[in-house]
This record gives structure tokens, sequence and C-alpha cells, in this order.
């Protein structure tokens, strides 16, 4: 069920493709040649349609461009470049090729600026590793990096760096591909470019997918669409998500899966993505496939095999090999085979080796199913030969998996075990798929040695990794091999064990597993077995089940429950998660309901105040544990009634919580080991600041600080304008800082900080009496900053009434205070800075034209804060610092991830809100801390909402309902959506509860005759 990511391959035709035949040179000849802004205006157009996902607009566009006027070789080779672009986001691979290829054979490259060269040189280097020659793709980048390290043209190397990273993924080197990646993030940040934050993201979070690490994938795919936000990126937003879906679905998550889904499609179906489509349906179809709904599925499947077929994709194979697997998971192992061997077909003349390993893979099992015990192991080593060639991890243990069982069967122990070994050797920890079928085959191999207790420790572990994963197929697998082991010794927990698979198999329509377990439940039925002998597991193999669920938190949690589950009285257990530092919220339940989970963890809060924890407990009938180890958060264990705090044979239950506690410091320390190193924010090409905390490293804030420099030696009237927050007043202080006035004071006034009537007063003084409330003399803001500098802020915002005032000031140098009959002369510098558009103020007369002419002397612009992304590193780090000396925090650092939000994110308040967001930050941390996107305000992280403390939703029932998708009520009436969610609560209460009706009622706050009337109403007896 492993899904993919958009392949490489010959593509469908363009309808264009009969057109790419025309030489540039020929082309000279036609029609008018466009002027440079026209065609710079059209460049552009067409980037932007190709950046919101109009590829097949784009793609237009360019020929229309292209035959239809005269344009020289450079202009040509942009729009060529273009084209191939738009016709490989299309899936027209082969035509994106000879796009440029026509520059190469006709030797036009050497005749392009260097510029246009690199850049050309990139697309053609990304089209030939599409079309699999990689030495020629990797040949041509070098030659790319070369010139644009030459040149220094950073947003090349960006692009360049991004191109290395794709070719070395398709080669399967991940490692290379990732250092390439992380290049292109480093330049991508120091060009605060979003776009290439992105496709680096996802281009890190393909490979770790493809090596099987689908937890990391997934938290990267996530920052790459949080970086996004609502950017025009359709297409590349589409990928991701249809991405997502697929970490999603590897991790047993099909909700997750179908809602990322339901955005990739709706994306690509907008644009008209037919090839993106092909991929997100099937991904659709596997989404549906873990859910169990297999019918529909099926359904999906076939019509999208229609549709790969009529484009010529080569998801064919994969579409094929889904098919099959339903087939086989329905027990029609023929069909799978024939389904199969034409998907192996279909690979091959796809010419995609990769997708030849799923396919085997499934071949392997069927084979083996149907005990074709030689012909498995071939086609298993097959695939695993594949596998290690193209380095996915995820399909390669699995085939692996298979051939130890085919050894397995052909009593080759040693080998299996071997197998074994070698992947527990390897980083599977999130890997549930593969975890839980090393443990069944673990089991296997036990019961072939005749150890029943071994064999049922290793099948209790693999069930426990199976329902993490919310796998009900392979739950119900498992617990159907129990229920044979435990029939003739513990008859009550077996026909129990039988029962809940034959109900999963009955309901995914697993016919052939049914029918077996219906079967054994007959036999057994007929022979009317009563025997009852509790089995008592020995303590040893419990804590070794612990130590063997040490690859994850949840999981190692989830295990104690459901050994105290199986093997003490507790009627009711649950484990909660120390949530933000404050409150304990419910993780891992068993017998308790969400609801009263999250209400019983309230009380116990406030018995803990009023330090009453041990009277509560007693009163509740509970035993509270504690599990704490030094760098783990710590966890709280609940069991109710307190007699269920010892084990079936009596012993008591503490062994079990240390193992825990050392296996939760295990988990932490894993973590901790795998953070990456903090993030330097120091930009290299920085250069040093005129004056401190003013930053500049973008060239827009270059060729300003070159504008104060030119002047510094003057004393002329500077306007200074700019959004609100991009550091005016900072600016002033720079020009002032860098004047011959800088020893003498400077003084800073907010035009719209007084009263309008009381501004005139403020500026130039007055005497005391001139009005009423002026008991004394003021000598004004002028006068104060004599022979100094007088920053006037939001002059747009000065009265009328008050304009004429200073521009008399202006010109003649001289000040009339208010109740005085003589003018004063004064020496002061202006800096006048406004957000407002004065020469529209002008236009309208709320500005008077003299004054404006007379402020507007020097004009210095200063861009915002999204057009200068680059400066926010160095932004975050001088306040990182500021803010942490002031509250008195100490190593602060701060998360690539977290950096990258913070660089993506549109600052429409600038500097001030970047300086309010550190701020806030700082003064929210303790010493030590780590600022993670989780520290960010909910506007700067896309998708987040506030969190609610009696949340449920992370809450993991034992069982395997959070395998099942869930209701959904749109476009349902009240009544339906009331029956459906009363109709999922119930059958998932009697499945608790074993269809103890007294228990079920109790859990729902039913009377017994209203419980039974309602599974009439709904049909469930």
């Amino acid at each position: 069920m492993k899904k993919g990511v958009t392949p490489n391959n010959e593509g469908f035709t363009s309808k264009n493709a009969h057109l790419l035949g025309a030489s540039p040179l020929e082309r000279l000849k036609r029609g008018k040649t466009l002027d440079e802004e026209t065609l710079s205006r059209f460049l552009a157009d067409i980037q932007n349609k190709i950046n919101e996902g109009f590829a097949n607009d784009a793609e237009d566009r360019c020929f229309e461009i292209l035959e239809n006027y005269a344009n020289p070789i450079e202009a040509q080779a942009q729009l060529n470049e273009l084209l191939s672009i738009a016709l490989e986001k299309q899936g027209h691979f082969a035509e994106a090729l000879k796009a440029l290829q026509v520059f190469e054979t006709e030797h036009l490259i050497p005749k392009l600026s260097e510029e246009t060269r690199a850049s050309f040189l990139t697309q053609l280097g990304v089209s030939y590793a599409i079309a699999d020659d990689s030495p020629k793709a990797i040949s041509l980048l070098n030659t790319a990096l070369r010139i644009a390290e030459d040149r220094d043209l950073i947003y090349l190397l960006s692009h360049i760096n991004l191109a290395f990273a794709r070719v070395y993924q398709e080669l399967n080197e991940f490692s290379i591909s990732r250092n390439y990646a992380e290049k292109t993030l480093n330049f991508a940040r120091d060009l605060g470019n979003w776009q290439g934050l992105a496709e680096a993201y996802r281009v890190n979070a393909v490979g770790y997918f493809r090596e099987g690490n689908h937890t990391k994938a997934v938290g990267i795919f996530q920052q790459a669409v949080k970086i996004i936000g609502d950017r025009p990126a359709k297409y590349l937003l589409g990928k991701i998500y249809s991405d997502l879906s697929s970490a999603h679905s590897a991790l047993f998550r099909p909700q997750d899966g179908l809602d990322e889904l339901k955005k990739a499609i709706g994306i690509f179906e907008k644009i008209g993505q037919r090839f993106e489509l092909v991929i997100a349906n099937y991904n659709l179809g596997i989404s549906f496939l873990l859910g169990g709904d297999w019918t529909k599925a099926k359904e999906i499947f076939t019509r999208t095999k229609d549709q790969a077929t009529e484009i010529k994709h080569p998801y064919l194979a994969l579409i094929s090999a889904s098919l099959a697997e339903i087939e086989f998971l329905q027990g029609n192992y023929e069909n799978a085979e024939n389904i199969l061997t034409e998907a192996l077909k279909s690979a091959t003349e796809a010419k995609k080796e990769r997708y030849k390993v799923p396919v085997l893979y499934h071949l392997a099992r069927c084979l083996l199913a149907q005990g074709e015990v030689e012909a498995a192991i071939l086609q298993a080593k097959d695939a695993v030969d594949r596998g290690k060639r193209g380095k996915e991890k995820h399909l390669l243990h699995l085939s692996n998996l298979v051939l130890a069982e085919a050894y397995l069967k052909k009593r080759k122990t040693a080998r299996a075990e071997q197998i074994l070994q070698d992947i527990e050797a390897e980083e599977v920890e999130k890997d549930y798929l593969v975890l839980g079928n090393a443990a069944r085959i673990r089991a296997l191999m036990a019961f072939a040695e005749q150890n029943e207790d071994l064999t049922l420790h290793h099948f209790n572990r693999s069930l426990s990794i199976f329902e993490l994963a919310g796998d009900r197929f392979n739950s119900a697998v498992i617990n159907f091999e129990i229920g044979k082991i435990l029939l003739e010794k513990q008859t009550d927990k077996a026909i129990k064990s039988l029962e809940s698979a034959a109900e999963i198999f009955q309901k995914l329509g697993a016919v052939r597993n049914f029918k077996l377990a219906g079967e054994i439940l007959t036999k057994r039925t007929k022979k009317e077995v009563s025997q009852k002998r509790e089995q008592i597991i020995s303590s040893q193999l419990l804590m070794l089940r612990l130590v063997e669920a040490v690859s994850s938190r949840e999981l190692l949690t989830r295990e104690l429950v459901t050994i105290l589950r199986q093997n003490s009285k507790a009627k009711k257990t649950m484990i909660a998660e120390l949530q933000d530092g404050k409150k304990f919220q419910p993780s891992v339940i068993d017998g308790f309901t969400p609801n009263e989970s999250v209400e019983l963890l309230n009380k116990l809060h406030e018995a803990q105040s009023r330090n009453e924890l041990d009277i509560f407990s007693k009163e509740k009938n509970l035993s509270v544990y504690q599990l704490r180890s030094p760098h783990s958060a710590p966890a709280l264990l609940v069991i109710s009634p307190t007699t269920g705090a010892n084990l079936a044979d009596g012993s008591p239950i503490q062994p079990l919580l240390q193992v825990t506690e050392l296996g939760l410091e295990v988990c932490a320390l894993r973590e901790i080991s795998k953070d990456k190193p903090p993030v330097t924010t120091y930009n290299p090409f920085i250069v040093n600041s005129i004056m401190p905390g003013f930053i500049h490293s973008s060239p827009a804030m270059m060729d300003l600080v070159e504008e104060i420099q030119k002047i510094q030696t003057s004393d002329v009237t500077v306007l200074i304008t700019g959004e609100s927050g991009t550091g005016k007043e900072l600016i002033a202080r720079a020009v002032h800082h860098l004047s011959p006035r800088k020893e003498k004071v400077f003084v800073p006034f907010n035009c719209t900080a007084v009263p309008k009537e009381l501004t005139e007063g403020h500026l130039f003084g007055y005497k005391k009496g001139a009005f009423t409330g002026a008991v004394s003399d003021s000598e004004g803001m002028i006068r104060s900053a004599d022979g100094g500098t007088l920053f006037l802020d939001e002059i747009g915002d000065l009265g009328l009434d008050v304009q004429p005032k200073i521009l008399r000031f202006l010109q003649e140098g001289e000040v009339q205070p208010l109740g005085e009959k003589a003018p004063k002369k004064v020496d002061v510098r202006i800096i006048a800075a406004t957000n407002m558009h004065v020469e529209e103020m002008v236009r309208k007369g709320l500005f008077r034209e003299d004054l404006y002419y007379r402020l507007n002397v020097i004009r210095l612009q200063i861009p915002p804060l999204r057009e200068r992304r680059s400066e926010i590193p160095q932004l975050i780090d001088y306040y990182l610092k500021h803010y942490s000396a002031k509250f008195g925090r100490k190593d602060l650092t701060m998360s690539s991830e977290a950096l990258d939000l913070l660089i993506a994110y549109h600052w429409q308040g600038n500097v001030r809100q970047l300086c309010n967001e550190v701020q806030r930050m700082v003064a929210r941390s303790s010493s030590g801390d780590k600022i993670t996107p989780q520290h960010l305000s909910a506007e700067i992280k896309p998708g987040s909402t506030s969190t609610n403390s009696n949340d449920t939703s992370n809450v993991r029932a034992i069982g395997l309902t959070s395998g099942t998708i869930n209701i959904k009520t749109e476009g349902a009436s009240l009544d339906e959506a009331v029956t459906a969610l009363e109709t999922q609560m119930i059958t998932e209460s009697l499945s608790r509860h074993n269809h103890n009706i007294s228990r079920v009622a109790k859990e729902l706050n039913l009377t017994r005759r209203g419980l039974y009337l309602k599974l009439e109403r709904y049909n469930l007896k």
C-alpha cells in the first residue's frame, strides 16, 4: 500500500507539440520585435501563470509569442525555458526537453548572456534528469553552478541547488539530495524567497518519505504548506497536499490522507492538471483502502486506471498493484497474481524500474499465500535487490520480511533470523507496518520452536503495533492467530479474539479469512469446550514487551495499557500526558470514554491542588502513578479499580512501571539526539552596520544606505517615506548619526501625538500667559533641537493651519513662539517622515505644495519588510538578543522551521510587528528554550487553532476504532447526522465491552430498555 510521488516519464503529448521543431534562427525572421519593457511584462505574466498552476495557459502564451514575434535569441531562450517548465508541469516530459534541445543542437547556448545561460542550463539539466540521463544533467548543472558562483548570482544558486537535489533524489542518493536541499534553504533564506523555501522543503520531505521515514516527511510537508500559506502557488500546493496524503496513509492515517487529498484534487481540477489528478486519485484510492472501504477503493482504482491509460501515465503499474492488493486481501489469489503480472509489464513499458519493487513485493506475498514458496522467494529476492538499488527502505524492509517468512516455511530459520536482525538494526521506529510484521514473524519462529509463551508474547506485540497504526486487517489477522493458539487453554480469551477477527474480516470483505475464522468458531461450538484456565504470563516476558516497544513514546505507553488490560484485573486504564507544562490530558484510554477521562483528570487536578489526592483516589477506588524520567515529559497512569494495580498472579506492577520510565527516557534522548543544532542566523553577505540596530543586507536597503552616505556631509532637508513600521525613525537617526550634527541633539516629534490645536505651541514654543494654561515659558520642540536635528514623524497629519509656519521656518531659519513679538533665529536640520502618499495629498489640497517641495529635497523611500526578507534572520537575531538581555533569558535559540515561517510571513506591520513578535516569544519563554513553530502567533503559522483544555481529539482508545473513517456531516440532514453518530458510538461501545449491555448502557448514559430500542432501530442486534 505504498504510495508514490510525482514520477519522471515520457509523459503524454502536448497539443502544441508540432510547433516545437521551429528553429530559433528561423523565428528571428517572423513578425515584429517586442520592445524590452513589453517582453519583460510578458515573461513576468507567464511566470505568474506557472506559479499559480495554470501551466496550460502559460504554454499557450509562450507559443503565441514565439510564433508571432521576431524576438532575439536571448529572449527566445527565456521563453523556451518557461515553455519547458510549463510542459514539465503538465507531464509532457519529452516535449519539455525538446523545447530546450533546439538551442543545444543549433549551438546557440554559448551566444546567451551568462545569466540567461546559467538559468537555461539549469532547466536543461532538470529535463535531462527526467529523461533518465543523469550524467548529462549533472554536467550541465555543474556548468550553471560555476557561472552563478563567478557572477555571484544568489537567486540562481538557489535554483541550481534545488535542481541538484531533484537529480540526486531520482538517483536514490537521498543524503546527497538533502545536502543540496539544505543549501537551497540557506540561499532562499538569504533572499527571503518563500517559494524557494517551500520547494526545498518538499524535496526534502519526498526523500524522507521514500526512505521510509514517514513521520519526518509529514512534519516537513506540513512546514512547506505553512510557508506557502495563502500565496498564489496552486500547483506546488496541490503536489504537497497529494504527497502529504501519501505520508499520512503510510502511517495508517486514512482520514488525514483523505482530508489532504480533497484539497489536492480540488486544486488540480481547478487548474486542469490531468497528470497530477491521476496521482491524487490513486492516493485517494489508497486512503479508502486503508480506511477499510475496499469497494470504494476498487471503484476509484478502476476509474483512475482508465484515466492513466488514456494519457500513458507511468502510475499504471502502481494502480494495477493496488487493485491486485484488494484481490489478495479478499483471498482471490489467482486474480491478484494475474493483475500483478500485468502491472509488471506496465512498469517495464514505462521504463520505471522503481515501480517494479511494490509489484514484486505484492507478487511474492501472493505466491507465498498460495504455498508456492520457491517462486515467492525468487520474486522477493528480486524485489529486495531492486529495493537496495532504489534505497527506498520501507519497501525494501517489507520485501525482506516476505523473504524471511518464506525461508521460515522452508525451515531455514537462520536465514530468517538474520533478515529480522538486519531490519531491527535499522531505524524503523515509526514504520508500523514493518514493525508489526517483524513481530508477527518472530511469533511464527517461536511457534515453530513450540515456545507458546514467546509466541503469544510476539503476537501481542504485533497486535499492539497494528492497533496503534489503526491497521484493522492486520490486527484481525493477529487476533485470529492468538485465538487459534489459546483455543484449548483459554477458551474465553480465544473466542473473544476469534470473534473480533471474524467481525473485522466480514466488515472489510476479507471473505477467505472470514470463512476460516467462522470454521474454527463453529468447530469450537460443536465440541462445547468449557475449559477455563487463567494463564499467567511471566513478568520477564511482560517487561520484554515494554523494552521492545521503546521505538516510540506512543507505542510504549499504549503497550503498557494493553499489558494491564490483558494481565491484570484493571477494568479501566488511562495514560495522561502533560500539555504545555501545565495540565494533564488523556492520550491512551481503555474502558474510559474520552469525556469521562477528561472529567476525571480535572477532578484529579483539583484534588491535587488541595493536597487531597490520596483521599480522592481512595474515594474513587483509583490507583494513580506518575511516570517520570530526567529528560522526558511526565505522564500519569490511572487504574480503576485499585485491585487492578496488581498482575493476575498477585505480583505488583511497579517493575513494569520502572521499565516504562526507562523506556520514556530512551525515547526522549533519541529525540534530543535527532534535533538539529541551532540555526545560525547571520547572513554571510551582511555589511558592517552604520549604527547599532541598523540591519541592511538586502539590495534595496543597501541602495538606501548608499543614498544616506552620499548626503552625510550636507545639511539638506530629508523626506523619509514608507509603510508604517518600516523603521523611518531609525533611518532618520542614521542620517543624523552620519551628519556633522551627530554630536548634537536628535529630537523626535510625532505630529499625531498631540491635539491639532496644540501642535503649534508644542513646535514653536510659547510665552507665559500666551493662552489659557500657559503657566510658564516653553521653548518648543524646534528651539530644543537648536544645533541638532528635528525629526517630524507623520508629517502628513500636520494641520493646514500650521503648515505655513513650518514653511517659513524652513525658508528663514527662524520661529516666532506664541506670545512673542519678535522671531528667534534657530539652527535646526529637519528630517520629516510619513506613511502617506504625499503627492496624492497635495493633489487633493490636503498638503501645501510649496511645503512639500521644501521637504522633498532628498527623498528616502524605505522598502517594506516583505521586499527585504533576507534581513529577517538578522533582525530576529538582534531582537532575540536584545529582549533576552532585557527579560533575563539565557541561551534562547530558534529552530529553522520557526525561522522559515517568520521569513515567509507577509509582515503587514513590517519591522515593528516583527519586533513585537520576538518580544512576545522571549517574554513567554524560559532560559534554554528552543523556539519552535508552536511558539509563534496564530496568524504566522497558518492553520493553527487555540488549544482547548477539554479537547479529546488526540485521545487514542485501545481497540481498532482509530483506523475507521470519521463520521462526516457535510451535506447530511440533522437526523442523518445524529443517526450516523449514535450508530458509531453504540457500535464502538459494544466492541469495547464485549456486547455487555449493562456496561454499554452505563457508558452511554442510557437505560437497558433505551439501549435495546436503539439497537433495534439501527439494526444492531
